[in-house]
């Protein structure tokens, strides 16, 4: 069975069209079934993802930072927290999915954290530790995707590839690891109670089981 790659255009900064024109042609050489998007809204995102697809990689173009993405012309803004949310909610996700975080610091260690904690189909995010442009980031996913799809490596292991072809920070996380870290202890930890409460709507709108909630957040 194809594998299918659901592509996100939700930035609007010049060269975000070629980025993702080439991503497109790249994924479909290896015969990745793509599809492909430019939400100009949160609304529009949301039912992008409600539309009842799975995919197996779900490549975000846009603005980020260590609290969240969105759009050149703020229409679309999302926490990381609430993106994890809604990816649950919609079951979007083929077990194993993979998720291409096309935007600055994409590959912070906080934003991985909260989309492994909403997200039970995640395994692996993968994405930038700096700021770069979209030419960057072409390359860097061109070398991540052949190193996955046509040399068969392990993600972790084709991620390395990106800095030694390079020079650019990129970094893949792995669910089973990086659950086992103490910052994604500790950062987990500190979810507020009103955060669980809306992600278990979520979980039970997809069928996924819910995260617990101490009897001290109950109050």
């Amino acid at each position: 069975m194809n594998k299918k790659l659901l592509i996100l255009r939700a930035c609007g900064v010049s060269g975000e069209r070629e980025e993702c024109d080439n991503i497109k042609i790249q994924a479909q050489l290896y015969g990745i079934l793509v599809s492909d998007f430019c939400p100009k809204t949160n609304e529009e995102l949301e039912t992008i993802l409600h539309a009842g697809e799975t995919y197996d990689y779900i490549y975000l173009s846009s603005h980020g930072n260590i609290d969240g993405f969105g759009n050149e012309q703020s229409t679309i803004s999302y926490s990381w927290f609430d993106f994890g949310v809604l990816l649950c909610g919609a079951a979007c996700m083929n077990p194993d999915c993979i998720i291409l975080l096309s935007c600055c610091r994409g590959g912070l260690n906080q934003i991985a954290y909260d989309l492994f904690y909403c997200c039970t189909k995640i395994s692996y995010v993968v994405g930038p530790r700096q700021s770069l442009f979209p030419h960057d980031m072409l390359i860097s996913f061109n070398i991540l995707l052949y190193n996955i799809e046509h040399r068969n490596l392990d993600p972790i292991v084709a991620c390395e590839k990106i800095k030694l072809g390079t020079d650019i920070r990129f970094i893949c996380f792995d669910r089973l690891e990086t659950e086992a870290e103490t910052g994604y202890i500790l950062r987990t930890a500190e979810y507020e109670r009103e955060w669980k409460e809306s992600l278990n709507e979520a979980r039970k709108e997809a069928n996924e089981p819910p995260v617990p909630i101490v009897e001290a957040e109950k109050a």
